[in-house]
C-alpha cells in the first residue's frame, strides 16, 4: 500500500465515480483500486467539533475513518439548527484533518433529528438531504433518490478485501417498546418487543442487505449506530427487537464479521455470535460511570470517557486487534482475534 495521502481532488473522483454505481453497491469489482486497509478509525457521538480526543484521533494510524452516529447534536432545533451544526463541523480542524483519507459515515438519532427517533419522524427525507449535503455528495447520486443513508464500499484486492456495510438503524425503524419508569431497567425505559411485524432496517434496507453480503470480501464490517449483541438494557439496541437481532445472525452465518457500535456514551466489547465492539463518545462523558448489565461483554472492562476505537488487520498474521484509545497513552480496551473466531456459526 502506497502510505502517502491520496489527494483530495482524487478522492472526491473516486467518490463521483462510485457514485454512480448502481445504489445496491456493486463496487466490489472495483476493490483493487481502493487502497488495503489495514487502521480502521471509528467514532461516535460528537456533541462539539474542538475537543483534544479529536485532535488525537488524528495522529492515530488510519487507512479509514468511520463516523458512526451522532456526528452532530441537532434535535433540538430543527433542520436550521441541523444545516448549522454541520457547517461547524464541516469547517472544524477535525474534520479538515480527515479529508486526506477515505471516510465513510452513518447517522444516528441526534443527527436524524429526533431524539430516540424513528421511522415516524416526519422531517427525516430533510434530514436525509442534509446528511448527503455534509458529505457532498453529488446531486446525482442514486443515494440521494435513495430512501435511507444505508451504503457499503469495498476496499483492497481480492485475499485482502474488506467490505464495510453502513446500516441505518433510523429511517424505518419502527416505534420501541416501553415501560413506565418504576419497570425501568438501568439504562431506560425500552424493552423487548414480542411483535414480529415491528422492523430495526425495513424492508427495502433487508433486501439490499442481503444482495451486498453476497459481494465477495474476506471480511466485513457492519457499522450500527446502536449496539447489537449486548442483552436488552434499557436504551436503544437491536435486543428490543429479538426477531431482527436474530435476521441478521442468519444473514451473517458463514461470513467472516464483525459489528462496529456508537451511541452508549461508553465502550465494551461484547459478542452474542458475533463480535461487536463499541466506541462512543468521542467528546463526552458517561454521567454515570457505571455500565448497565451485559453478561455477553467479551472482555471485562468498559471505558467511560472520551474514547475513538481503532481495528487493527494483521493480513500476515490473520488477525484483527480492536482498540479502543482515550486521551492518555495507554489502550483503555484491546482484544485480538484470530479470523477463524470472526466467522459467523
Amino acid at each position: 500500500m502506497n502510505s502517502s495521502p491520496a489527494p483530495l481532488s482524487g478522492l472526491n473522483s473516486r467518490r463521483r465515480f462510485l457514485a454512480g454505481l448502481p445504489a445496491i453497491g456493486l463496487i466490489a469489482a472495483h476493490a483493487a483500486e481502493e487502497p488495503m486497509l489495514q487502521d480502521i478509525v471509528f467514532g461516535s457521538c460528537l456533541d462539539t467539533h474542538e475537543h483534544p480526543m479529536l485532535d488525537r484521533t488524528l495522529t492515530l494510524p488510519r487507512d479509514l475513518f468511520i463516523f458512526m452516529g451522532d456526528n452532530v447534536y441537532a434535535d433540538k432545533g430543527g433542520i436550521p439548527m441541523m444545516k448549522e451544526k454541520y457547517a461547524l463541523l464541516k469547517n472544524s480542524r477535525f474534520f479538515k484533518g480527515l479529508q486526506n483519507k477515505p471516510f465513510l459515515a452513518t447517522w444516528d438519532d441526534h443527527d436524524f433529528g429526533e431524539n430516540d427517533g424513528g421511522g415516524s419522524y416526519p422531517h427525516k427525507k430533510e434530514a436525509q438531504v442534509e446528511f448527503w449535503n455534509w458529505l457532498d455528495e453529488p446531486a446525482a447520486s442514486p443515494r440521494r433518490r435513495q430512501e435511507g443513508v444505508y451504503h457499503t464500499q469495498t476496499f483492497g484486492p481480492d485475499g485482502k478485501r474488506v467490505q464495510i456495510v453502513m446500516l441505518d438503524t433510523r429511517y424505518f425503524r419502527s416505534p420501541l417498546k416501553r415501560v413506565s419508569k418504576d419497570k425501568a431497567m438501568l439504562g431506560g425505559s425500552c424493552v423487548p418487543t414480542d411483535d414480529t411485524s415491528t422492523t430495526m432496517l425495513g424492508a427495502a434496507q433487508w433486501a439490499w442487505l442481503a444482495q451486498v453480503l453476497q459481494q465477495p470480501a474476506d471480511l466485513r464490517l457492519i457499522v450500527s449506530s446502536i449496539q447489537f449483541a449486548p442483552e436488552a438494557h434499557g436504551g436503544e439496541c437491536w435486543a428490543n427487537m429479538p426477531h431482527e437481532q436474530q435476521r441478521l445472525l442468519n444473514l451473517l452465518r458463514g461470513h467472516h464479521a464483525v459489528i462496529l457500535s456508537g451511541d452508549r456514551h461508553w465502550c465494551e466489547f461484547s459478542n452474542n455470535g458475533v463480535f461487536d465492539f463499541t466506541s462512543s463518545s468521542m467528546t463526552q462523558k458517561h454521567p454515570r460511570g457505571s455500565p448497565t448489565p451485559n453478561k455477553l461483554r467479551c472482555v471485562p472492562k468498559t471505558y467511560h470517557l472520551p474514547n475513538v476505537g481503532q481495528f487493527h488487520i494483521d493480513w500476515s498474521a490473520a488477525t484483527i486487534t480492536a482498540k479502543i484509545y482515550g486521551l492518555e497513552s495507554e489502550l483503555k480496551i484491546t482484544q485480538t482475534l484470530a479470523f477463524t473466531e470472526l466467522k459467523v456459526s
